[in-house]
């Protein structure tokens, strides 16, 4: 079945998104004036790209710098199914001013295997398409876009400061005392006095987790302690401040197995 869908989201300007699902249908020759990077979900693209055809499975990343010519056609019996980035250049470039990332030239190769990639691409996606805290978008861009520049793009290693340990413990307490609130990358940054792209490192390195998987934790800890005190699913999710039912849904039973009508009746 043939299926597309094109939109763009608030938290980030210069970005438009494609999710595709295509059998038959054939691009012809064309080209963008973004930075394409998408990632394969199911079955196989075909791509005619700098003179060659190339297939693109499930579980790859394909990358379309600015400007190249390329087809895009089916390279399975199936079709494919995927989700595309289109990074406006200069707005990528305001995102990362004052880093040591050179955003032009971009990626090296059209087809890239990296499963932490593919994944973190895959669920900033889904999180700038479905109801997401602010936190967890901003974070996975970071990550997904500045693994991308550094390991595939024409970007040097960083030389990071020592971890902002001090930091990361006054954005972690930050979160727990206010659990009910989405805070930004930004409102981290101010409190804990750390860059955002350092302290998304630290606050990993110190904790084993991102700031923003720790506030999606802290959300469904303080949850969990409020159903089983018979506070209700719906006043349990508006406390705990998550964007609707569903939000509140799928992230707890993401973290207990099942979902908090259940835990609620079973704690009744």
């Amino acid at each position: 079945m043939e299926k597309s869908k094109i939109w763009t989201n608030k938290t980030f300007n210069g970005v438009e998104l494609l999710s595709a699902s295509y059998t038959t249908f054939k691009f012809t020759k064309h080209w963008h004036d973004e930075l394409a990077i998408g990632v394969i979900e199911e079955g196989a693209e075909g791509l005619f790209y700098r003179g060659e055809n190339l297939v693109i499975p499930k579980y790859h990343i394909v990358a379309i710098n600015p400007a190249e010519v390329h087809t895009g056609f089916s390279g399975s019996p199936n079709g494919w199914r995927y989700r595309m980035f289109y990074f406006n250049l200069k707005e990528l470039n305001r995102q990362f001013a004052n880093r040591d990332i050179p955003i032009d030239p971009i990626i090296n190769r059209p087809m890239i295997y990296d499963e932490f990639l593919f994944h973190t691409l895959l669920q900033l996606h889904v999180s700038l398409e479905s109801p997401s805290f602010e936190l967890t978008k901003e974070s996975l861009f970071i990550l997904s876009l500045e693994n991308l520049f550094r390991e595939y793009g024409s970007a040097q290693k960083e030389r990071f400061d020592s971890v902002c340990t001090r930091s990361s413990y006054l954005a972690r307490d930050f979160m727990q005392d206010n659990f009910e609130l989405n805070p930004s990358l930004s409102e981290l940054e101010a409190v804990s006095n750390c860059s955002k792209f350092q302290l998304i490192k630290s606050f990993n390195a110190i904790f084993g987790i991102t700031p923003h998987q720790y506030l999606l934790m802290i959300k469904v800890q303080n949850a969990k302690k409020m159903l089983s005190k018979g506070v209700s699913c719906v006043d349990t999710a508006l406390a705990c401040g998550f964007y609707d039912q569903s939000h509140f849904t799928r992230n707890f039973k993401k973290a207990f197995g099942i979902s908090p009508s259940f835990y609620l009746a079973d704690n009744a």
